[in-house]
């Protein structure tokens, strides 16, 4: 409870900070030269690659995603992101090996302060549908069967990054979230064996300038 009252105190604190002059920007990036633009573009598309590492099963593991969207007046930003586990977790359930895998798919939408300037900051609310398969052995990446344990449910990540301006096409992310996961009761697996703060970055690439 305390990790969620400081992640909505720090949202809160970011969104009531009002952003800069959006007419005259000087946009900054490492490996370019500073440029200014007259106006901010009412609308761009971003595309990127994302990356979430946290425990499960008080085991350190990473799904690995993508992402896609708009960006709006430079500041707002809606998109959708897809992400999975892309090699089988090894875990232990009542004292037996169970192997994991888990996706995760849905809509994001968040706030970019000062996106022109070098560094800046911003948050992000990613919600959606997840699903966790488990097994006593192995499993593909894609078999469609039926499988020991089988939960799906809801996933909810409200989360504070900063931003690098890469180039003009590229930035670097990178953020604390919290992974709130719901679903319907299950005698092996419950919420908190799951949901738990993650450390995320990627690569974002769009026409930021």
């Amino acid at each position: 409870m305390k990790t969620l009252n400081l992640v909505i105190a720090v949202i809160s604190f970011v969104f009531a900070v009002k952003p800069g002059n959006a007419q005259n920007n000087n946009y900054r990036s490492l490996f370019q030269k500073a440029t200014t633009e007259k106006h901010n573009a009412d609308l761009r598309f971003y595309g990127g690659l994302a990356h979430q590492h946290q425990d499960y099963f008080n085991q350190a593991f990473s799904l690995q995603g993508v992402e896609a969207g708009l960006i709006l007046k430079d500041h707002l930003f809606l998109g959708i992101f897809g992400s999975a586990f892309v090699s089988n977790l090894k875990v232990e359930i009542e004292n037996n090996p169970i192997y994991i895998l888990m996706n995760q798919v849905g809509f994001s939408g968040g706030y970019l302060r000062k996106s022109s300037n070098l560094f800046h900051a911003g948050v992000v609310l990613n919600a959606g549908y997840f699903s966790l398969a488990g097994d006593d052995a192995a499993m593909p990446l894609f078999r469609i069967a039926e499988h020991e344990i089988s939960i799906s449910g809801l996933v909810l990540s409200p989360q504070v990054f900063g931003e690098v301006n890469v180039t003009n096409w590229m930035k670097f992310r990178t953020g604390l979230a919290y992974n709130f996961y719901s679903f319907g009761n299950n005698l092996q697996v419950s919420e908190s064996d799951i949901g738990n703060i993650s450390i995320n970055f990627g690569f974002l690439f769009g026409k930021f300038n």
